[in-house]
């Protein structure tokens, strides 16, 4: 596992030198031997008014043939399960999210704020919130969970914290983490190996800022939010990537109600549709980690 040394290296890098995340993406991409670029979509579904905005945008991107992964927290898929239950018939698949839900909307605002983090509590209440999660998904779609991602992206990324996640992942049977934020693509590449066999797939970042995440929260909801234009300029620069035919994976997620009524955002993910998309799970993908 990295060193606290190495990650704070390569964020460095990446903000002195972000035309080695472009390089380091296609290099990759191709040392692992894949041949085309790949589309990997997910959704963070964090509260109530998330159940109802999953299936407006999968309803969309079905038109198109993408199907994408959606992590919600076990206990809201049971309160909405009628809901979300609809997703497994236009080829979604769900991930593993923890069970206690983790975010509610501030009435003022309208926008959402933490309730509960893995960062903040002991190993032994993280390790219950995961097991109660794939007990519950294992419930719902009968189907055991084989990929996890934790709560609020990014902030359980410290080495003693991984190894300890890793740890309890291996032992449920799991195969695959997507926890990681977009520096671990730059140091590892798209997929990789990590603790316990664990394969982990970072996020993607700005081809031009990589340490900034590529998601909804960041550029749409966050207080101090970079704006749906940038986030436009930032998914356009990854679809002239694609439309070169060079291989590379992009690892995005969203919120989907942060989405569900941006027509242009959902159309330039449509616009995806040209390329491979696979789901988190796919073996395809999980043969191109290394350790």
């Amino acid at each position: 596992m990295h060193s606290n040394f190495e990650y704070l290296f390569a964020k460095v890098l990446g903000r002195l030198g972000p035309v080695l995340y472009q390089k380091r993406l296609l290099s990759w991409a191709k040392r692992a031997g894949l041949c085309e670029p790949t589309l990997l979509l997910s959704f963070d579904c964090d509260t109530g008014r998330d159940a109802d905005a999953s299936l407006r945008v999968q309803r969309f991107l079905s038109k198109y043939g993408i199907a994408a992964s959606f992590a919600v927290p076990g206990e809201l898929l049971e309160e909405h399960w009628d809901s979300y239950k609809a997703l497994l018939d236009m080829g979604a698949t769900f991930i593993n999210h923890g069970y206690k839900r983790h975010a509610e909307i501030d009435e003022a605002s309208g926008k959402p704020y933490s309730t509960f983090t893995y960062r903040d509590v002991t190993d032994k209440e993280w390790e219950e919130d995961i097991k109660l999660g794939h007990t519950a998904l294992t419930r719902l779609t009968g189907i055991a969970p084989k990929v996890f991602r934790t709560p609020h992206f990014g902030e359980f990324n410290q080495p003693a914290q991984l190894c300890g996640l890793y740890k309890v992942l291996a032992d449920l049977g799991y195969e695959v983490s997507s926890s990681t934020i977009p520096v671990f693509g730059l140091m590892y590449g798209s997929a990789f190996r990590a603790e316990k066999g664990i394969v982990e797939l970072p996020l993607n970042g700005c081809i031009g800022k990589p340490a900034q995440l590529i998601d909804s929260w960041g550029f749409l909801s966050a207080p101090d939010a970079l704006g749906k234009d940038r986030l436009v300029a930032e998914l356009s620069k990854y679809l002239a990537l694609a439309g070169r035919g060079e291989p590379f994976v992009l690892s995005l997620y969203f919120d989907p109600a942060d989405i569900a009524d941006e027509l242009d955002i959902l159309d330039l993910l449509a616009r995806f549709a040209g390329i491979r998309s696979l789901r988190l799970d796919d073996e395809k993908l999980i043969s191109l980690a290394r350790n």
